[in-house]
């Protein structure tokens, strides 16, 4: 317990901020990090609270903790997994015990009728669905798909979020 009877007004406004937005935050790491979260959780979750409290300490009002969270935290996320990426590929003999569980995928596309099965989903895709999937799968960020496109950021995130969801619908379910 401390002396000073009135509790710091700027630790109050942060405390309750990650008492409000916290499994916000450890939700949008999760889903961004993606296999990689195990790893960069904690990171990622700590650094986005750091840039909060500097927010807040510096006295800036956040009109809207729900979408400034969400953003900042797929941003640093994003950002980790892709520093993480790039350490990778200069230490070929790192071994990540979570990429180990993940299916090669160029060994699945080299089985037998999976790359016709995967011709066949793209062809099914409306055309903007398909060529944002086809961006996407070959590696472009959105900021890129954006560029190339004339599209949103909104336009561009739904097209290839709806267009991977059906492709992946038609590859998993049986029977297809």
């Amino acid at each position: 317990m401390s002396d000073d009877p009135s509790p710091d007004p700027l630790r109050a406004r942060f405390e309750g901020l990650v008492r409000d937005y916290g499994r916000l935050v450890r939700r949008v790491v999760g889903r961004t990090a993606g296999v990689h979260a195990t790893a960069l959780g904690d990171d990622a979750e700590q650094e986005v609270l750091l840039a909060l409290w500097k927010q807040v300490r510096a006295g800036r009002d956040i009109e809207s903790p729900a979408a400034y969270l969400h953003q900042a935290a797929t941003r640093e996320t994003i950002r980790m997994v892709r520093k993480l990426r790039a350490t990778r590929h200069h230490d070929i003999d790192a071994v990540d015990p979570v990429d180990a569980r993940v299916p090669d995928v160029a060994a699945m596309l080299e089985t037998r009728g999976f790359q016709a099965r995967v011709r066949a989903a793209l062809a099914g895709l409306p055309e903007a669905r398909r060529a944002a999937v086809e961006a996407h799968l070959g590696g472009l960020t959105f900021d890129e798909i954006m560029s190339l496109t004339g599209w949103s950021y909104q336009r561009t995130r739904n097209l290839v979020s709806r267009g991977m969801a059906d492709l992946r619908r038609e590859l998993t379910e049986p029977g297809r």
